[in-house]
Protein backbone atom coordinates (compact mmCIF):
# COMPACT_ATOMS: atom_id res chain seq x y z
CA UNK A 1 0.00 0.00 0.00
CA UNK A 2 1.27 3.35 -1.12
CA UNK A 3 0.75 6.32 1.49
CA UNK A 4 0.00 9.69 -0.29
CA UNK A 5 0.18 11.85 2.59
CA UNK A 6 3.26 13.49 2.66
CA UNK A 7 2.43 14.41 6.51
CA UNK A 8 1.24 10.74 8.00
CA UNK A 9 4.18 9.21 5.91
CA UNK A 10 6.34 12.08 8.56
CA UNK A 11 4.38 10.26 11.45
CA UNK A 12 5.33 6.90 10.66
CA UNK A 13 8.78 7.75 10.28
CA UNK A 14 9.20 9.67 13.29
CA UNK A 15 7.45 6.79 15.51
CA UNK A 16 9.71 3.82 14.34
CA UNK A 17 12.98 4.81 16.19
CA UNK A 18 10.73 5.46 19.20
CA UNK A 19 9.37 1.96 18.94
CA UNK A 20 12.45 0.35 18.37
CA UNK A 21 14.03 2.29 21.41
CA UNK A 22 11.39 1.28 23.60
CA UNK A 23 12.06 -2.44 22.31
CA UNK A 24 15.58 -2.38 22.77
CA UNK A 25 15.54 -0.99 26.81
CA UNK A 26 13.00 -3.44 27.78
CA UNK A 27 16.31 -6.13 26.91
CA UNK A 28 18.76 -3.18 28.46
CA UNK A 29 21.02 -2.81 25.20
CA UNK A 30 22.29 0.24 26.78
CA UNK A 31 23.97 -0.60 30.18
CA UNK A 32 25.10 3.06 30.40
CA UNK A 33 21.74 4.26 31.55
CA UNK A 34 21.10 1.79 34.74
CA UNK A 35 21.45 3.66 37.88
CA UNK A 36 25.52 4.80 38.47
CA UNK A 37 26.63 4.16 41.55
CA UNK A 38 29.82 5.04 43.74
CA UNK A 39 31.36 1.41 44.00
CA UNK A 40 31.05 0.76 40.48
CA UNK A 41 34.29 2.42 39.25
CA UNK A 42 36.12 1.20 42.77
CA UNK A 43 36.03 -2.02 43.70
CA UNK A 44 40.13 -2.84 43.64
CA UNK A 45 41.78 -3.26 47.12
CA UNK A 46 38.42 -2.88 48.41
CA UNK A 47 37.88 -4.23 52.05
CA UNK A 48 33.99 -4.40 52.55
CA UNK A 49 31.80 -1.70 52.14
CA UNK A 50 28.49 -1.05 53.62
CA UNK A 51 25.81 1.61 53.40
CA UNK A 52 22.25 2.72 54.78
CA UNK A 53 22.02 3.26 51.27
CA UNK A 54 22.96 0.91 47.78
CA UNK A 55 26.77 1.22 47.07
CA UNK A 56 27.10 -0.69 43.87
CA UNK A 57 24.63 -1.13 40.66
CA UNK A 58 24.85 -4.90 40.40
CA UNK A 59 24.17 -5.27 43.89
CA UNK A 60 21.29 -7.87 44.91
CA UNK A 61 20.91 -8.07 48.20
CA UNK A 62 20.06 -6.55 51.59
CA UNK A 63 21.47 -3.67 53.04
CA UNK A 64 20.20 -4.82 56.82
CA UNK A 65 19.21 -7.04 59.03
CA UNK A 66 17.35 -6.63 62.00
CA UNK A 67 16.04 -7.72 65.35
CA UNK A 68 12.96 -6.56 66.81
CA UNK A 69 12.84 -6.35 70.59
CA UNK A 70 9.25 -6.81 71.01
CA UNK A 71 10.00 -10.65 69.79
CA UNK A 72 13.27 -11.01 68.89
CA UNK A 73 12.21 -11.71 65.10
CA UNK A 74 14.86 -10.88 62.66
CA UNK A 75 14.26 -9.88 59.26
CA UNK A 76 16.18 -8.98 56.27
CA UNK A 77 15.72 -5.21 54.42
CA UNK A 78 16.64 -3.68 51.18
CA UNK A 79 16.18 -0.35 49.57
CA UNK A 80 13.47 1.72 48.44
CA UNK A 81 13.06 4.00 45.36
CA UNK A 82 15.09 6.43 46.92
CA UNK A 83 18.23 4.24 46.68
CA UNK A 84 18.19 4.80 50.90
CA UNK A 85 17.42 1.89 53.16
CA UNK A 86 13.68 0.93 53.17
CA UNK A 87 12.47 2.57 56.63
CA UNK A 88 9.29 2.61 55.52
CA UNK A 89 9.11 -1.36 55.30
CA UNK A 90 10.77 -0.90 58.75
CA UNK A 91 8.68 0.94 60.43
CA UNK A 92 5.33 -1.17 58.70
CA UNK A 93 7.46 -4.19 60.74
CA UNK A 94 8.45 -2.91 63.77
CA UNK A 95 5.24 -1.73 64.70
CA UNK A 96 6.61 0.70 67.38
CA UNK A 97 8.73 -1.57 68.45
CA UNK A 98 13.07 -0.60 68.98
CA UNK A 99 15.07 -2.34 66.22
CA UNK A 100 18.63 -3.69 66.64
CA UNK A 101 21.24 -4.10 64.27
CA UNK A 102 22.14 -8.00 63.59
CA UNK A 103 23.92 -7.83 60.31
CA UNK A 104 25.08 -4.72 57.86
CA UNK A 105 25.61 -6.33 55.15
CA UNK A 106 29.06 -6.34 52.66
CA UNK A 107 28.20 -4.71 49.24
CA UNK A 108 32.06 -5.09 47.98
CA UNK A 109 31.38 -9.14 46.65
CA UNK A 110 33.65 -10.18 49.50
CA UNK A 111 31.00 -11.31 51.87
CA UNK A 112 32.42 -9.50 54.86
CA UNK A 113 29.58 -8.88 56.37
CA UNK A 114 29.54 -6.92 60.24
CA UNK A 115 27.45 -8.85 62.44
CA UNK A 116 26.46 -9.15 66.17
CA UNK A 117 24.97 -12.19 66.93
CA UNK A 118 24.34 -11.61 70.89
CA UNK A 119 21.47 -9.74 71.03
CA UNK A 120 22.36 -7.27 74.56
CA UNK A 121 25.76 -6.14 71.95
CA UNK A 122 23.37 -5.24 69.06
CA UNK A 123 23.38 -1.37 68.16
CA UNK A 124 20.43 0.12 68.01
CA UNK A 125 18.74 1.07 64.57
CA UNK A 126 17.18 4.38 63.96
CA UNK A 127 14.95 4.81 60.87
CA UNK A 128 15.07 8.34 60.50
CA UNK A 129 14.03 8.83 57.16
CA UNK A 130 16.32 11.34 55.73
CA UNK A 131 19.63 9.96 57.80
CA UNK A 132 18.83 6.24 58.69
CA UNK A 133 21.32 5.42 61.25
CA UNK A 134 22.63 2.66 63.97
CA UNK A 135 24.77 4.02 67.73
CA UNK A 136 25.70 1.73 70.59
CA UNK A 137 25.19 2.54 73.53
CA UNK A 138 29.03 3.11 74.89
CA UNK A 139 28.91 -0.26 77.47
CA UNK A 140 28.87 -3.56 74.79
CA UNK A 141 27.18 -2.80 70.93
CA UNK A 142 29.53 -3.15 68.13
CA UNK A 143 29.51 -5.06 64.88
CA UNK A 144 32.55 -7.10 63.67
CA UNK A 145 33.78 -8.03 60.55
CA UNK A 146 34.76 -11.72 60.39
CA UNK A 147 37.83 -11.75 58.37
CA UNK A 148 40.81 -14.86 59.14
CA UNK A 149 43.64 -12.58 59.79
CA UNK A 150 41.56 -10.03 61.08
CA UNK A 151 42.73 -6.57 60.80
CA UNK A 152 45.82 -7.62 58.48
CA UNK A 153 43.60 -8.67 55.93
CA UNK A 154 41.17 -5.10 55.85
CA UNK A 155 44.64 -3.46 55.90
CA UNK A 156 47.94 -3.84 53.61
CA UNK A 157 49.43 -6.13 56.30
CA UNK A 158 48.88 -3.87 59.31
CA UNK A 159 49.66 -0.56 57.18
CA UNK A 160 48.40 1.33 54.98
CA UNK A 161 44.51 1.65 54.36
CA UNK A 162 41.47 3.94 53.41
CA UNK A 163 38.48 4.50 55.52
CA UNK A 164 35.55 6.63 53.82
CA UNK A 165 33.15 7.16 56.37
CA UNK A 166 29.60 9.06 57.10
CA UNK A 167 29.69 9.33 61.04
CA UNK A 168 28.05 11.49 63.80
CA UNK A 169 30.73 11.97 66.71
CA UNK A 170 30.22 11.80 70.22
CA UNK A 171 32.69 13.27 73.02
CA UNK A 172 33.82 10.81 75.21
CA UNK A 173 36.61 7.73 76.06
CA UNK A 174 35.50 5.93 73.28
CA UNK A 175 37.39 3.19 70.40
CA UNK A 176 35.18 3.88 67.46
CA UNK A 177 36.20 1.72 64.67
CA UNK A 178 39.19 -1.22 64.28
CA UNK A 179 41.48 -3.12 66.55
CA UNK A 180 43.76 -1.98 69.96
CA UNK A 181 45.67 -3.56 72.34
CA UNK A 182 47.79 -1.23 74.25
CA UNK A 183 50.26 1.04 71.92
CA UNK A 184 49.43 -1.73 68.93
CA UNK A 185 46.67 -0.65 66.90
CA UNK A 186 45.00 0.31 63.61
CA UNK A 187 41.72 2.35 65.18
CA UNK A 188 40.51 5.98 66.04
CA UNK A 189 38.75 7.71 68.31
CA UNK A 190 35.70 10.22 67.25
CA UNK A 191 35.99 11.79 69.30
CA UNK A 192 37.59 11.12 73.12
CA UNK A 193 37.00 13.14 76.26
CA UNK A 194 39.22 15.64 75.61
CA UNK A 195 37.25 16.53 72.18
CA UNK A 196 39.96 15.90 69.94
CA UNK A 197 39.70 13.05 67.14
CA UNK A 198 42.78 10.55 66.90
CA UNK A 199 43.93 8.41 64.05
CA UNK A 200 46.34 5.41 65.09
CA UNK A 201 47.12 3.53 62.36
CA UNK A 202 49.80 1.54 63.70
CA UNK A 203 52.09 1.44 66.86
CA UNK A 204 50.26 4.51 69.12
CA UNK A 205 51.42 7.25 69.92
CA UNK A 206 52.80 9.76 67.38
CA UNK A 207 52.66 12.92 67.95
CA UNK A 208 50.73 14.11 64.99
CA UNK A 209 48.29 11.91 64.83
CA UNK A 210 44.97 14.26 65.92
CA UNK A 211 42.49 17.38 65.01
CA UNK A 212 39.90 19.30 67.30
CA UNK A 213 36.94 18.11 66.15
CA UNK A 214 34.77 19.24 69.22
CA UNK A 215 32.83 21.88 66.98
CA UNK A 216 31.54 18.88 65.13
CA UNK A 217 29.99 16.55 68.10
CA UNK A 218 26.50 15.34 67.03
CA UNK A 219 26.94 16.76 63.26
CA UNK A 220 26.55 14.36 60.69
CA UNK A 221 30.43 14.31 58.78
CA UNK A 222 32.15 12.93 56.14
CA UNK A 223 34.83 11.39 57.72
CA UNK A 224 38.06 10.10 55.58
CA UNK A 225 41.31 8.29 57.15
CA UNK A 226 44.19 7.35 55.18
CA UNK A 227 47.74 5.53 55.68
CA UNK A 228 50.23 5.71 53.52
CA UNK A 229 53.28 4.19 53.64
CA UNK A 230 54.67 7.45 55.27
CA UNK A 231 52.04 9.49 56.59
CA UNK A 232 48.65 9.64 58.31
CA UNK A 233 45.83 11.99 56.77
CA UNK A 234 42.49 12.86 58.73
CA UNK A 235 39.67 14.26 56.39
CA UNK A 236 36.39 16.22 57.42
CA UNK A 237 33.84 16.74 54.82
CA UNK A 238 36.17 16.22 52.05
CA UNK A 239 38.92 18.94 53.52
CA UNK A 240 42.37 17.98 54.76
CA UNK A 241 42.82 18.57 58.36
CA UNK A 242 46.00 16.61 58.98
CA UNK A 243 48.59 15.36 56.65
CA UNK A 244 51.59 14.06 58.60
CA UNK A 245 54.53 11.42 59.12
CA UNK A 246 53.91 8.50 60.71
CA UNK A 247 57.07 6.20 62.22
CA UNK A 248 55.87 4.42 64.89
CA UNK A 249 55.67 1.51 63.06
CA UNK A 250 52.85 -0.55 61.67
CA UNK A 251 49.75 -3.01 63.32
CA UNK A 252 50.21 -6.54 64.20
CA UNK A 253 47.69 -7.55 65.78
CA UNK A 254 45.37 -10.09 64.02
CA UNK A 255 42.00 -9.53 65.61
CA UNK A 256 38.90 -8.83 63.94
CA UNK A 257 37.88 -5.32 62.79
CA UNK A 258 34.87 -3.56 64.68
CA UNK A 259 32.68 -0.99 64.47
CA UNK A 260 31.58 0.66 67.16
CA UNK A 261 34.74 -0.37 68.86
CA UNK A 262 38.30 -0.91 68.56
CA UNK A 263 38.48 -5.23 68.90
CA UNK A 264 40.43 -5.49 71.89
CA UNK A 265 40.41 -2.63 74.19
CA UNK A 266 38.66 -2.05 77.66
CA UNK A 267 34.90 -3.19 77.48
CA UNK A 268 34.08 0.66 79.18
CA UNK A 269 35.45 2.10 76.06
CA UNK A 270 32.70 0.82 73.74
CA UNK A 271 31.40 3.95 71.40
CA UNK A 272 28.13 6.60 70.93
CA UNK A 273 29.28 7.01 67.61
CA UNK A 274 26.72 6.78 65.03
CA UNK A 275 27.26 5.44 61.57
CA UNK A 276 25.24 5.84 58.37
CA UNK A 277 28.21 4.56 55.94
CA UNK A 278 31.40 2.54 56.38
CA UNK A 279 33.57 1.82 53.65
CA UNK A 280 37.47 0.76 53.59
CA UNK A 281 40.45 -0.11 51.29
CA UNK A 282 43.38 -2.12 52.43
CA UNK A 283 45.39 0.26 50.29
CA UNK A 284 46.47 3.89 50.41
CA UNK A 285 43.87 4.62 47.53
CA UNK A 286 44.68 7.74 45.15
CA UNK A 287 43.60 11.36 46.24
CA UNK A 288 41.48 11.47 43.02
CA UNK A 289 39.43 8.22 43.80
CA UNK A 290 38.82 9.51 47.66
CA UNK A 291 37.51 12.76 46.67
CA UNK A 292 35.64 11.13 44.15
CA UNK A 293 33.89 9.37 46.78
CA UNK A 294 33.53 12.02 49.42
CA UNK A 295 31.75 14.13 46.78
CA UNK A 296 29.43 11.63 45.90
CA UNK A 297 28.92 10.93 49.36
CA UNK A 298 28.14 14.40 50.48
CA UNK A 299 25.98 15.36 47.77
CA UNK A 300 23.73 12.07 48.68
CA UNK A 301 23.83 12.53 52.41
CA UNK A 302 23.88 16.37 52.12
CA UNK A 303 26.59 17.38 54.47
Amino acid sequence: MKIKNPLILMLIVLMIPLTMYGAIANYNHFPTLKPSHILDEKRTNISFAFGMRVLESDYTGPLLRLRRASDNTQKDFGWGDNDIVDVTAINTWRNGSNVYVHTWYDQSGLGRDAVQVTNNRQPRFYPNAVMPYFQGDGSNDHLTVDTPNGIQDVTNAGDEGTVLSVMRATTRNQHTFGVLTGVNRWSSHVNWSNSNLYFDPGICCDQNRFITNGSNANIWKMYTFVKTSTNIIIRTNAVDNLNASHTNGVCTRTEDFAIGWATGSEPGNHATTSFTEFIMYKTDILSTEYQKIEDNTMTFWGL
